[in-house]
């Protein structure tokens, strides 16, 4: 997103502390000592010691739980409930994906908007206070259409030299299979853009489908004596599809230097890439989606690929 501040890079706040059990217990024992000099029984036997070191850990857990409230409170750190009561501080709530089924037994819960996709509406929300207009308050309102859309990317001139002045270009990503919505998805945001209260009076606004790029992972992990392959390699594909699913939006491209960091799991020595071979850009509209991600192991010591494939 435009201009969106990237929370994940901002560094802890400096109320957060934890010192180390060490350090408490030295100070402890200092102060006792301060207050009896002749004491100087400090083996971990000693009664008074034991008491100082559960004094000790009683803080530690004292200060978890005020670092954890502090945490609670800020955007960047809330999750669950404590994002909930973040976004209802700006009228902002998180969206169904799937409502909740009565009808089976056991009865399904309903499944709501993740975490990560209701914190970035939250943080959308403020560029859209009164109407669209600014890209990231097109995308919040395309975000906000239907809990079914998983990204939405807004392009003008500026972004785009093929779309007219005063034409705005919205593309969507579903939840849904590869990413690609259906009409009726289309015409559920393109009625949300298009409202008197949301789309300034001199857009046009038009709502397309993402393109999607799409791309298999196929590599040989070349992996040590001591891990058991099969362990390494399940490790390793899903790495890899965590990295697929996190470029799996609009505009963002699959970078290779990230494929071969997901690969390059704990036992894995190196990595045979067979594809992709090279990084996917993703242009205007079009978003990138892993089909299979295909792993065979060979180990280090015969280079021999064994029929152990993911």
């Amino acid at each position: 997103m435009s201009d969106v501040i990237d929370l994940s890079q901002l560094p802890p706040p400096s109320v957060i502390e934890m010192p180390a059990f060490e350090d408490l217990l030295a100070q402890r024992l200092a102060e006792l000592q301060a207050l009896d000099p002749v004491f100087t029984a400090l083996l971990d036997s000693d009664p008074a010691v034991k008491l100082l070191q559960i004094s000790c850990y009683r803080e530690m857990v004292n200060v978890a739980r005020t670092n954890a409230g502090v945490l609670a409170t800020l955007l960047a750190y809330a999750r669950g409930a404590d994002l909930d009561q973040l976004g209802a501080n700006f009228g902002i709530y998180r969206l169904v994906i799937t409502p909740a089924d009565d009808t089976p037994v056991p009865p399904t819960d309903a499944v709501m908007e993740g975490d990560d996709a209701f914190r970035l509406r939250i943080r959308l929300s403020w560029y859209a206070r009164n109407t669209a207009g600014s890209i990231q308050a097109y995308e919040y309102f395309a975000l906000s259409a239907d809990g079914a859309v998983r990204d939405a990317k807004a392009y003008g001139p500026q972004e785009d030299k093929a779309i007219s002045p005063g034409h705005v270009e919205v593309y969507v990503l579903s939840n849904d299979g590869g990413g690609v919505p259906g009409q009726a998805l289309l015409d559920t945001v393109g009625a949300a853009l298009n409202a008197d209260f949301i789309r300034p009076l001199t857009d046009y606004v038009v709502v397309k489908a993402a393109t999607l790029i799409e791309y298999a992972v196929t590599a040989t992990l070349i992996t040590g004596s001591g891990p058991d392959a099969q362990t390494v390699m399940a490790a390793a594909k899903q790495a890899m599809q965590r990295y697929a699913d996190s470029v799996h939006r609009i505009g963002v491209p699959l970078s290779i230097a990230g494929v071969y960091k997901a690969l390059k799991q704990p036992g894995v020595e190196d990595v045979t890439l067979t594809e992709p071979l090279e990084t996917l850009d993703a242009g205007t509209g079009e978003a990138t989606y892993c089909t299979a991600i295909t792993l065979t192991a060979s180990t280090a010591s015969t280079q021999g690929i064994r029929p152990e494939g993911l």
